[in-house]
């Protein structure tokens, strides 16, 4: 096992037999670390190939590692969404955390009706970078071979509307309505030759009636996880823990 790990940056510089990190990984790696030449290190660069090699060049801001062999590794079908409507605070990091060590392959955070978050121009952009970062840190934690895709946040109206589902998946809810469905029952029923799942889930005061009726009409399966109400973070973990576990090989 390498001992320090660090991520592909799009500023590295991966040539036949070594990298350069970029200034950030450098930085983390020399200064933080205090890593020292020939010392092991693992590089992720998020989808699917990870570099095992040593240390080369200590260089706070262009550290080199020697690359001494390459393995990649194929994602799992089916591949995970989590739609998520943004919650208030810093409940959104921990929801990507939990999300990219789960193994989601693809975040879509929401615009709900019953959600007090609106983040608009560059506080909105300045905020999908931070939560972007969040996850590579997780990645980098875990030792994790893909980062899953932030996609730009949208309304739950538009997103519906941009996204019709194909016949090789599944999408289902979080639901606090009376007639959700057992989440295994509905995951146990669908397995097969799955290649997504998309798992919805809304606000701490829950998607309205009306946006349960837009979800159900687009093909969402209202689905209830046990039988407490459970936190935003909770279900979004929940959902996706059973998902990983029924749905995946």
């Amino acid at each position: 096992m390498a001992r320090y790990r660090s991520f592909l940056f799009p500023d590295a510089i991966v040539e036949e037999n070594s990298l350069t990190l970029d200034a950030r990984e450098s930085h983390h790696l020399v200064r933080v670390f205090r890593a020292k030449m020939g010392e092991t290190v693992e590089v992720l660069d998020g989808k699917g190939t990870r570099y095992l090699g040593r240390i080369a060049e200590v260089d706070a801001k262009a550290a080199r590692v020697a690359v001494d062999s390459i393995e990649k590794t194929e994602e799992c079908l089916p591949r995970v969404t989590l739609l998520q409507s943004i919650p208030k605070g810093k409940t959104m990091d921990l929801i990507l955390r939990m999300a990219t060590e789960i193994g989601a392959a693809r975040v879509q955070p929401v615009f709900t009706d019953q959600s007090d978050v609106q983040i608009k121009g560059e506080r909105l952009l300045s905020k999908v970078e931070k939560w972007r970062i969040t996850m590579i840190e997780s990645c980098k934690q875990c030792g994790l071979g893909y980062v899953p895709e932030l996609a730009a946040p949208v309304s739950l109206a538009d997103w519906l509307k941009g996204n019709p589902q194909s016949a090789e998946a599944l999408w289902i809810v979080a639901s606090l309505e009376e007639g959700s469905r057992p989440l295994r029952e509905v995951l146990e029923a669908a397995a097969g030759d799955l290649k997504e799942v998309v798992v919805a889930v809304g606000p701490e005061g829950d998607f309205t009636p009306a946006e349960y009726a837009a979800l159900g009409g687009t093909g969402f399966v209202s689905v209830r996880l046990g039988s407490n109400v459970l936190r935003a973070e909770t279900a979004a973990a929940y959902i996706l823990s059973v998902v990983d576990q029924c749905a995946k090989p």
